[in-house]
């Protein structure tokens, strides 16, 4: 199933819809993909770390980078761990349904957009 046909059959994209065990299926995958993404990543930067080999400004790229990349697999965890769990496609916070069209963009996300928008404020 395509992106479009996940939002064509969640009606469009409009917010609350529920998803299908197709569009779960299709997000799974797409989760699995960054998780393998991250996995490849973060061992092709623990590879180029070897000691001495990198100037100080050098060594925090690399380690922003792998903390970065080690953030982006905790979502993607996390998401799949929610899939197992029953609670993929609702705010963990609130528990609203989570948008398709959100979903099929970020699949890792965990927030509807007001709670993220409530964390980017620090009112959350």
């Amino acid at each position: 199933m395509t992106q479009s046909a996940i939002r064509a059959s969640a009606g469009g994209g409009s917010s609350g819809a529920t998803l299908s065990p197709a569009q779960l299926a299709e997000l799974r995958e797409l989760l699995e993909q960054q998780r393998r993404f991250r996995l490849e990543q973060l061992e092709q930067l623990q590879t180029t770390e070897a000691p001495g080999e990198l100037s100080n400004g050098d060594r925090e790229i690399t380690d922003s980078l792998v903390a970065g990349a080690r953030a982006a697999l905790r979502d993607v965890v996390d998401a799949l761990q929610r899939m197992d769990d029953g609670r993929y496609g609702s705010c963990r916070r609130c528990g609203t349904a989570l948008d398709p069209a959100r979903l099929e963009v970020l699949p890792q996300v965990s927030l509807c957009v007001a709670c993220q928008r409530a964390d980017e404020d620090g009112d959350g």
